[in-house]
């Protein structure tokens, strides 16, 4: 059992990468309904819209990438200790598939970020910074708001990933100890 012996430390491991998960889909799921209509209204100037859109986004780095990257890190080390455990430990080889799944989707969540997403914040600014310098660049603006309803869409992919990586994190605590029959 991985709450005891010399693999305790894995649950308090995959507590933490399971909670970071649900974190990071909490700041995701938050974005998109409810402050990215507020920034996309039309008595919201677009100066005003692009400053608020840079600074939201630009906050938001210093928090969920190192947060994703320390979960990732623990989803790594997890699968890692579980693989190498897999024949000695039941619970080691009983929690492999879902902590390489958390493992998978904590990568997948990242590679959607700098794929996906980042390419679209720096655009963003971009065009902030121009409406900023011009406030009646209407093509900056018009660009601006279409990348402000796509990244809300795109972004809910995102978060679905991550809220992925929480849930199968969960099941794998719950096979900890025999908590959960299913």
């Amino acid at each position: 059992m991985a709450s005891t012996g010399n693999l305790w430390w894995m649950t308090p491991l995959q507590a933490f990468a399971t909670l970071g998960a649900a974190v990071n889909f909490g700041g995701s799921a938050l974005q998109t309904p409810l402050i990215m209509p507020m920034l996309q209204l039309p008595s919201v100037p677009a100066v005003h819209a692009g400053k608020m859109n840079t600074y939201l986004l630009h906050n938001s780095e210093h928090f969920f990438p190192p947060l994703n990257l320390a979960c990732t890190v623990s989803n790594l080390v997890l699968t890692i200790t579980a693989y190498l455990n897999r024949d000695s430990s039941r619970m080691a080889a009983e929690k492999l598939p879902y902590l390489g799944a958390a493992f998978g989707m904590s990568v997948a969540t990242t590679a959607y970020a700098l794929l996906i997403m980042v390419p679209m914040n720096k655009r963003m600014a971009v065009l902030a910074s121009n409406i900023e310098t011009n406030e009646s660049d209407d093509k900056s603006e018009k660009e601006l708001r279409q990348l402000q309803q796509r990244w809300a869409k795109l972004n809910l992919g995102r978060a679905s990933i991550m809220i992925g990586s929480a849930i199968v994190g969960i099941y794998a605590l719950l096979i900890d100890g025999k908590m959960l029959k299913i």
